[in-house]
């Protein structure tokens, strides 16, 4: 769950993933890494952005369907993108500056992007959430840009985070579930118990691929994904197809679902819950067992953001150049001084040798998402916030009240 601020001191005029009255009153320019709903908040409010908006295209489409008031503000950044803009402060006092802003692939989600800021004098990597691999080559391009400033997802930056397994394997290992209990009788039915709204789009893809079996969700999950010609055959409204996201972030182990409970034969179904999440797997070793059964809720740990092991490396991948690091995840004081200590450890340890790209294989094909059309604002209704709930949300209402309303973790 994000708490960083939306602003950096050493870019002024610019905001990153806030967009409430605070920083619109100091930004002309705005950025966004990712569409989760700790990264997008401001944006629900009905006055537009008074400024651009920097994201990459699958966020382009996401956002366009859901804040269709800030549409025309929309500017699309493809992966590996380069644009140089001239910033004016907002604040007075403040000179206008070349900025050069670079869109790196994040891997935490589908259109998921950190930002690298160039000025004359300044040289700062904003992560957002990510999961490094070799997938991009990332690891390679990030140290050759030399970042002195790291805001940093310091989500799991805790040595009981050491590991997490690949994406490849939980999601093996949620195919294999799912495969099992469908097989052993013709009316049983699997419900998945989403991590996020958004961001489970090659999930989806790879159980269909696997097992040819279509994924019922609600009609305002699939409209915006219906811009995605691989998941067109993916997702149906038909709701009595054997999986079910169609309860989103919500399922929490229930035995049935609502679209089934009428003229169906829903009640001789018998379902199973699956969880993919990370946040319960404190202390997972590389040889342990990732998955558990409680019942009839299955949890298997599903990471899309970088284990303490990953932060590690990639920090040590940025020696010599890094001066300073920021955390963009704290949850209260003593957090911030075990993180700090983390940091502090990491950075003293001696630069490994040369070696491939972090967790090699760590993440999904997330180019597959590759959008087709240009997106009618009127075509969904936006989802309420009621209707989104998210692991990183349930970090977040772990927070302090005074954490939540007012972050200052910028140190």
């Amino acid at each position: 769950m994000s708490t960083f601020v939306g602003v950096i001191p050493e870019l002024p005029g610019i905001a990153i993933d806030r967009f409430e009255p605070e920083q619109r009153q100091r930004a002309s320019a705005f950025f966004l890494s990712h569409c989760h709903t700790d990264h997008m908040r401001g944006l629900e409010l009905d006055v537009e952005l008074p400024g651009p908006l920097y994201l990459s295209p699958v966020s382009g489409v996401f956002i366009r369907h859901r804040f269709p008031r800030h549409a025309h503000l929309v500017r699309t950044m493809a992966i590996g993108e380069q644009v140089t803009l001239t910033i004016h402060p907002v604040e007075p006092g403040g000179e206008e500056y070349e900025l050069t802003v670079r869109s790196i692939a994040a891997e935490h989600c589908p259109g998921s992007v950190m930002f690298f800021f160039e000025t004359t004098t300044q040289r700062v990597l904003y992560t957002g959430d990510f999961r490094p691999s070799q997938a991009h080559g990332n690891t390679s391009t990030i140290r050759s840009l030399r970042s002195q400033i790291v805001y940093l997802d310091s989500t799991f930056l805790d040595p009981d985070y050491t590991h997490f397994p690949t994406r490849i394997e939980s999601t093996e290992k949620i195919v294999t579930l799912c495969s099992q209990w469908l097989a052993e009788d013709r009316r049983n039915r699997v419900s998945l118990w989403l991590p996020a709204h958004c961001g489970s789009e090659d999930l989806f893809l790879s159980i269909f691929e696997r097992m040819q079996e279509k994924i019922h969700v609600t009609e305002k999950q699939r409209a915006p994904l219906l811009h995605f010609p691989a998941l067109s055959n993916v997702l149906t409204n038909d709701a009595t197809v054997r999986i079910h996201a169609c309860q989103g972030t919500a399922a929490r182990g229930r035995s049935s679902l609502a679209c089934q409970s009428h003229g169906n034969g829903a009640e001789a179904a018998t379902f199973v819950t699956i969880r993919p999440s990370a946040l319960r797997w404190r202390g997972l070793k590389s040889n342990d067992e990732y998955w558990q059964a409680t019942g009839r809720l299955f949890h298997v740990c599903y990471s899309n953001h970088a284990s303490y092991s990953e932060l590690a490396e990639f920090l040590q991948h940025l020696k010599p150049y890094l001066l300073e690091v920021r955390l963009s995840v704290v949850t209260d004081e003593q957090d911030l001084l075990r993180k700090t200590q983390c940091i502090s450890s990491i950075l003293e340890d001696p630069v490994p040798a040369e070696k491939e790209d972090i967790a090699a294989n760590a993440c999904l094909n997330l180019d597959r998402l590759i959008y087709k059309t240009a997106v009618d604002p009127h075509a969904v209704d936006p989802l309420s916030a009621s209707e989104e709930s998210t692991e990183e949300d349930e970090m977040y209402h772990r927070l302090p009240k005074r954490l939540r309303q007012e972050p200052n973790i910028n140190r």
